[in-house]
């Protein structure tokens, strides 16, 4: 008799749970505040770039190595498509699941909103964002509505491709203070 490995189609809670404590969204924005309080907008931009901009590389490689570390269902099988095809669909299948694990884990959401997946685009849409919220809260409106919290999901995403050796073009295709939500977009060059 062959035994058998059960895998939950689920995301790992231990990884989750991790992933929150170590980048808890509140502790961003509590130095966002200490980081920007009482400077100039050029100051508070810099400031917000830098800090926003390390924490979406650090929180993507590290969902990266959990989500290799605590494999489900899903991913085995994307794996395996991704070597029955020779690749094909590792863009955008394999970023999607990181990214994922990242937003499920840190923002109060319970589904990432994939406007658009196939071989040439990636595009998704975070529009009740607990980042925004929190900095709004924390560091005040006005540091809010320049978006430092766009650099952690660029970088995110940036960093995301450049580790998983896929060549992507990143952008940002609407913000949450002029749309109403922001929507990010990687494509195939």
């Amino acid at each position: 008799m062959t035994e058998t490995k059960s895998l939950s189609f689920e995301l790992n809670p231990d990884m989750i749970a991790v992933l929150r404590q170590e980048f808890d969204v509140a502790k961003l924005a509590e130095k966002l505040a200490a980081a920007t309080a009482g400077k100039k907008r050029k100051d508070i931009e810099a400031a917000g770039k830098q800090i926003c901009s390390e924490y979406g590389r650090d929180l993507i490689r590290r969902s990266l190595q959990l989500g290799e570390e605590y494999p489900d269902r899903t991913y085995e099988v994307l794996k395996a498509i991704i070597d029955k095809t020779d690749g094909y669909y590792k863009f955008a299948l394999l970023p999607q699941r990181f990214l994922e694990i990242a937003y499920l884990s840190t923002l109060d959401i319970n589904t990432l909103p994939v406007v658009e997946n196939n071989a040439f685009r990636l595009i998704y849409r975070i529009a009740d964002c607990s980042a925004f919220k929190t900095i709004k809260e924390k560091a005040g409106e006005e540091v809010a509505n320049l978006l430092p919290c766009r650099h952690a999901c660029l970088t995110a995403l940036e960093t995301l491709h450049q580790d998983l050796d896929i060549d992507a073009i990143i952008g940002m295709e609407a913000s949450i203070v002029k749309d109403g939500y922001c929507q990010f977009a990687a494509r195939r060059p």
